[in-house]
């Protein structure tokens, strides 16, 4: 599935409206080192574009980010059942979406960061959500903990490495978003005097951090649900994920997460998953069979997404297979034969209320599905 890898978007819900103006990154980056405790091997390179230039700039990103064409991924959300958009309509829609929302990204194939000279326009009433003075600052340090991750970490060689596995991809830019939130936050807390040990203690308050509900009515209305959970997720859900981690032993135990990222959105979703290796990822075949246009691993979180949190509870693997005369079809794998049944009754009831006429079986903890879509 197609994801902005290279251009880290900041929700606004952590932003207010301020005339944007381009200044050196030497502030951001010495607020990165001391916080993360690791210097820069290297400057950044800035880029400063108009942001009527930001479309094609995205475009570009994202053929990039899938091994398949643009049209040909709006034809596998469709058959997936992820998105009702007709698929002429599905980029300008994804790219209004992005467009609200990019304040400035860090490109990991080009190792740039770039700035936009203006701001998107902002949802009447929320133009007052966060001190003016602070966005750039608050960006910046986001997006340079990007840079810093790339520099250190092999950013652009692993997300290369999972370009044909979407499972994977999603956990790993879940890892690289909480991060950089996290890492932004406790610039923010450092500078009002409050140490982020102390935030780290307070559920209460990290879950208001995490909350979506500001998130949400930051987001049009009309865009298609899939588009708004896969730009939230890796924000919220990954800051969870990445407060574990902190928990556990501060940026050091970070360092251990880069070594050994997550490899599924299952274990981002439930964190123990991961630290207590109580889950242990199974392989996916990135092979096409003849005839396909994709197959993919769609994990917890697509399967959440489509059937709910509780019939999507035990996933262990999957393998969807898109066809390009609109067959589907699709293989489950699941902890038990229970969890496979739950599953395979919300499945077959998901694609019934979408007139998807399709045949659901199961057998033991494997179920499959095999459908054709609609054009």
């Amino acid at each position: 599935m197609i994801r902005l890898r290279s251009a880290r978007l900041l929700l606004v819900f952590l932003a207010a409206s301020c005339a944007w103006a381009s200044s050196p990154l030497d502030p951001g980056m010495k607020a990165v080192e001391q916080i993360r405790g690791r210097k820069f091997l290297h400057p950044v390179r800035n880029v400063t574009i108009d942001r009527s230039e930001l479309s094609a700039k995205l475009q570009e990103q994202m053929a990039q980010s899938v091994p398949y064409s643009l049209d040909e991924w709006g034809r596998i959300l469709r058959a997936l059942q992820l998105v009702d958009v007709e698929p002429k309509q599905l980029m300008p829609k994804l790219l209004s979406l992005y467009e609200s929302q990019v304040l400035a990204f860090y490109d990991a194939q080009a190792h740039v960061y770039y700035s936009i000279k203006q701001l998107p326009k902002l949802p009447d009433g929320t133009q007052q959500l966060v001190d003016p003075e602070q966005l750039e600052e608050m960006v910046m340090v986001h997006e340079l903990t990007h840079a810093i991750q790339d520099q250190h970490f092999g950013l652009s060689a692993k997300e290369k490495a999972y370009l044909k596995d979407s499972d994977a991809a999603l956990a790993y830019h879940s890892v690289l978003e909480g991060e950089a939130v996290l890492v932004m936050l406790a610039h923010m807390l450092q500078k009002s005097g409050v140490d982020l040990d102390e935030i780290m203690k307070n559920d209460q308050m990290l879950a208001m951090l995490s909350s979506s509900a500001a998130a949400e009515q930051l987001i049009d209305p009309s865009t298609p649900k899939y588009f708004a959970e896969m730009l939230k997720f890796p924000y919220l859900e990954g800051l969870k994920f990445v407060v574990e981690a902190y928990r556990r032993g501060g940026w050091k135990a970070l360092d251990a997460v880069h070594a050994r990222p997550p490899l599924t959105t299952r274990q981002i979703l439930h964190p123990d998953d991961y630290f207590a290796q109580t889950f242990k990822p199974e392989s996916f075949d990135t092979s096409h069979p003849d005839g396909a246009i994709s197959a993919e691993h769609l994990g917890e979180f697509h399967w959440r997404f489509l059937v709910g949190p509780d019939a999507s509870r035990g996933w262990v693997n999957d393998r969807a297979v898109v066809y390009k005369d609109g067959r589907v079809d699709v293989t489950t794998k699941w902890e038990s034969p229970e969890r496979a049944a739950a599953f395979a009754e919300a499945y077959a009831a998901f694609l019934a209320r979408r007139n998807v006429d399709a045949h659901v079986a199961r057998a033991g903890n494997i179920v499959t599905a095999k459908y054709t879509a609609k054009s």
